[in-house]
């Protein structure tokens, strides 16, 4: 545990917990991570770590943005310097040690983007509306846990909403919206797999969410479809607009993601997916969903679809590099990945060493539903992968492929840092 109970802000920059407590209220706790925004310049994570110390003991400390202060007792009583040029120092209140670094940068989030998203929250396709099963938020609430979690922005309530619709079962088109792209092809906007596109809508089948339903279909920018071909033609009037929707929901999901506050690796060591989490998909779709996958280059009469197998012999093995096109959801446990899995089940590690989930987001706060625990990855994620298994869980046989988090910014000890953890531990 340990409490902030002097800061020195020189510059007069306004500070928020993500938590909304107040700057200098107590926190702390074994795996905890709580994430400081300071206004225009960053933000600063502070995570509860054990740390080795003399005879192979551990101790308590705090990593500070990837910088160890060993905490000598506590509840801890702290000292921040924030000298207003993106650096902080941190140190125990008694002199007994400290810490230096630099803020975590706020994303750029794009006034035009922001802009287009309230165009579609007028126009009554953003959030997707009469969720079932699920008790959904309201405008009023997603607005005030927007200035709760992004108050540093003047985009707050399209942060906030952004994610809120990926909960629902608007997830489904900016899903395929990016699998669905020749990635590697010289043309902007980049070319559609139109006919997949169209027969993954047509086939949809999950509760409400088919192709008859004014609200699924309106999701999409098109009506209720009777034929797999009305579906089709509604789509190719609609592509090139529903492709921008969802350039534009990824970057501000994008920039939501790396704005929550981080999980703790000590409190999630590992996250699992249930691949392919959208019944209609299959096996064959999973090779494309990364940016590796050769038949992103085209060309477009070649549909997006791979054998997994034949994937997994070129380009998803032991120790290539795989990145995303998509939003990757995780969740905790392999129990709830063996829920949605179709074949596969993907485990998420994080980098060597990382305190915090850097690149990974704990967005149940903001979901329509406040029981499902969901971690998010943004598109354009790097992992490695470690391993490749088919193997029986649960008395299913399915794909079991570890992934390494690629650091998309080394945050983890960096070089010039002021670290004298080592002189606090050894006091």
């Amino acid at each position: 545990m340990w409490q902030f109970q002097q800061i020195d802000n020189p510059s007069g920059a306004t500070l928020w917990f993500s938590d909304g407590q107040p700057v200098t209220a107590p926190r702390g706790g074994d795996g905890v991570s709580s994430r400081l925004m300071v206004d225009g310049q960053g933000f600063l994570d502070l995570t509860d770590v054990q740390i080795a110390a003399t005879f192979g003991a551990s101790v308590e400390a705090i990593d500070c943005n990837g910088v160890d202060l060993a905490l000598p007792v506590t509840p801890a009583e702290l000292t921040l310097w924030l000298p207003g040029d993106g650096s902080f120092t941190v140190a125990l209140e008694d002199g007994g040690g400290g810490v230096a670094g630099r803020l975590k940068p706020f994303p750029a989030v794009s006034a035009a983007d922001a802009a287009y998203l309230d165009t579609m929250i007028a126009g009554g396709y953003v959030p997707y509306p009469n969720i079932p099963d699920a008790p959904g938020k309201t405008t009023e609430q997603i607005r005030a846990l927007g200035q709760q979690l992004f108050p540093f922005s003047p985009y707050a309530f399209e942060l906030a909403m952004s994610i809120y619709d990926w909960t629902t079962a608007s997830f489904t088109r900016m899903v395929f919206m990016k699998i669905f792209q020749y990635t590697s092809m010289p043309a902007s906007p980049l070319p559609l797999d139109q006919s997949s596109i169209a027969n993954e809508i047509w086939e949809s089948d999950w509760g409400t969410y088919t192709p008859q339903n004014p609200d699924y279909m309106k999701s999409f920018l098109m009506k209720p479809a009777t034929s797999l071909q009305d579906v089709q033609v509604q789509l190719a009037s609609v592509a090139t607009q529903l492709q921008q929707f969802g350039d534009v929901e990824n970057r501000l999901l994008a920039a939501a993601f790396q704005s929550m506050p981080r999980t703790s690796t000590f409190d999630q060591p590992q996250l699992f997916s249930g691949q392919m989490d959208i019944y209609q998909l299959g096996t064959e779709h999973f090779g494309i969903e990364f940016l590796q996958c050769p038949l992103n280059a085209g060309p477009t009469s070649v549909p997006l679809q791979i054998d997994l197998q034949l994937a997994l012999d070129t380009y998803i093995g032991v120790g290539d590099t795989l990145t995303t096109k998509m939003v990757w959801s995780f969740g905790n446990s392999m129990d709830e990945a063996m829920q949605y899995q179709n074949g596969i089940v993907l485990v998420a590690n994080p980098p060597t060493g990382a305190a915090v989930w850097d690149v990974a987001s704990y967005i149940t706060p903001l979901s329509d539903d406040p029981t499902k625990i969901e971690y998010t990855f943004a598109p354009g994620t790097t992992f490695l992968v470690q391993s490749v298994e088919q193997t029986q869980v649960d008395s299913k046989t399915v794909w079991v492929i570890n992934l390494l988090v690629q650091p998309a910014v080394a945050l983890h000890r960096s070089p010039g840092v002021v670290d004298v953890a080592q002189e606090a531990s050894a006091g």
